[in-house]
């Protein structure tokens, strides 16, 4: 079946979608969940065939977020569903009104290769607690992940309400360029800007998971040793390549040295480096050109994608004195962590500002003043203190960056009401309104009554 011809089958059913009940949606998700359940080996099979995702960071990182996110989504969706009942001002007696949640449609969901199961299945089901259809397609980079996701979905959905495509970036162009309801992409800024000049073409409504830059200060009352093994584990989970990863350090200089050997210590104690490609508890890097990026931007030209088959890399740390160096301009989205001297939270405060607004920043301190000073003056889709990238997994939690970072949020209620069109619904009674008080022709007296009006309602 064609993309074109898919896309009529679902634009044909998205009412009917749209007008099921609570229970209906949620013995679908439950439906979901148990198969996604079923399949968790083929999955983490998938997974490490495609860039030897170890199998527990497979069970946490991928599985474990979307099943949180369903089960989360299935024990609010009927509140989240309710109408919503609307104040009447006393200028409109008479009236009522509420708002209602409802399915926009036929819905695109773009999901990338670094997270596979958990940003397809976790927006596919906010996208059905909603009330829609769904075409998805996932990243070419991870082909077995994204062939046992077809499966998984041919499994419990039929075609004219959830399918899933498969193939390059030329199936992508002929997907965005259908007048979808919604689109949801989760990737670069570079690509997202694509997605979302496509989407002004049909007026069509996007959410838009970028990433950016997540710096992480360092004040001088941290608990260093807590610190680092936070930053460690963050960084190093899928091989550095998440979104909410941090990408760089800003250290003040009376800590730097027992930072290092803190952070130096931790990646040994997480990541024994004598197993090299033979480490199933570090993922590889996905593919040979994005390989060779971060040989490139590690300054480690020399060693090629075929010296090292796997494409395992070391956590590499390099010193910057400035900010117009590629480490410090592009997101890394690798085992790099560069990292600047600062001799305050001013000066960091500043650094951050410069750059462009991040999907997250993480600051390590004790202080309520360094707290309250980041939380004035910086801006990111979220602000974590003592930790790293744990927000994502709270489903409770909107996520989602600003401006270079992202547009909209996902995640709970808020993905919910991403993939929902807030329609108002007004009943006005028969007869004599107060509205009609000011209908032409108008005359002294309503002129009175427009002025209380303006004074006084």
């Amino acid at each position: 079946m064609s993309i074109s011809h898919l896309f009529q089958e679902q634009q044909k059913h998205r009412t009917a979608i749209r007008n099921t009940t609570v229970s209906e949606r949620s013995a679908l998700l439950k439906k979901l969940e148990k198969e996604l359940l079923n399949r968790r080996t083929d999955l983490q099979q998938a997974l490490f065939t495609d860039f030897r995702k170890p199998a527990m960071e497979a069970d946490i990182t991928e599985l474990w977020v979307v099943l949180a996110e369903i089960r989360h989504i299935r024990k609010n969706l009927r509140n989240w569903m309710r109408p919503v009942k609307a104040d009447i001002p006393l200028a409109m007696l008479g009236t009522s009104a509420e708002t209602v949640f409802e399915g926009k449609g036929t819905c695109l969901i773009l999901s990338p290769w670094n997270y596979p199961v958990n940003l397809t299945f976790g927006p596919l089901a906010l996208c059905l607690a909603a009330g829609n259809t769904a075409i998805i397609k996932p990243s070419e980079f991870t082909p077995a992940t994204a062939a046992l996701m077809k499966s998984i979905i041919e499994k419990v959905f039929e075609p004219r309400h959830v399918t899933l495509v498969e193939g390059d970036k030329s199936v992508a162009t002929e997907l965005l360029a259908l007048p979808f309801d919604h689109i949801f992409f989760t990737g670069s800024p570079k690509i997202g800007k694509v997605v979302m000049e496509a989407a002004a073409k049909n007026l069509s409504s996007v959410t838009l998971e970028l990433g950016g830059k997540s710096p992480v200060y360092i004040h001088t009352d941290a608990d260093v040793k807590d610190a680092a093994s936070k930053i460690i584990a963050a960084k190093m989970v899928n091989a550095g390549q998440s979104c909410i990863a941090p990408d760089y350090l800003l250290v003040h200089e009376s800590i730097k040295e027992p930072l290092l050997r803190e952070l130096h210590a931790a990646a040994r104690n997480f990541y024994d480096p004598s197993q090299s490609a033979n480490n199933q508890g570090y993922a590889s890097i996905v593919s040979d050109s994005h390989f060779q990026r971060q040989l490139t931007l590690a300054g480690k030209p020399e060693l090629t994608a075929e010296q090292n088959e796997f494409r395992i890399l070391p956590l590499t740390f390099k010193e910057c004195s400035g900010l117009n160096v590629p480490l410090m301009q592009e997101e890394i989205f690798g085992p790099i962590m560069p990292f600047q001297i600062v001799s305050s939270e001013a000066e960091a405060i500043s650094i951050m500002n410069t750059l462009d607004e991040p999907l997250s920043i993480y600051v390590f301190t004790k202080s309520g003043y360094v707290k309250k000073q980041f939380r004035k003056q910086t801006k990111s889709g979220s602000l974590c203190y003592n930790e790293c990238a744990v927000q994502f997994l709270n489903p409770a939690l909107p996520f989602g960056g600003i401006k270079n970072s992202g547009i909209g949020r996902s995640h709970g209620k808020a993905g919910f009401q991403a993939f929902s069109n807030e329609r108002v619904y007004f009943k006005q009674r028969i007869g004599f309104t107060t509205a009609k008080l000011l209908y032409p022709p108008y005359n002294k007296w309503k002129q009175k009554l427009v002025t209380l009006l303006l004074k006084y309602f």
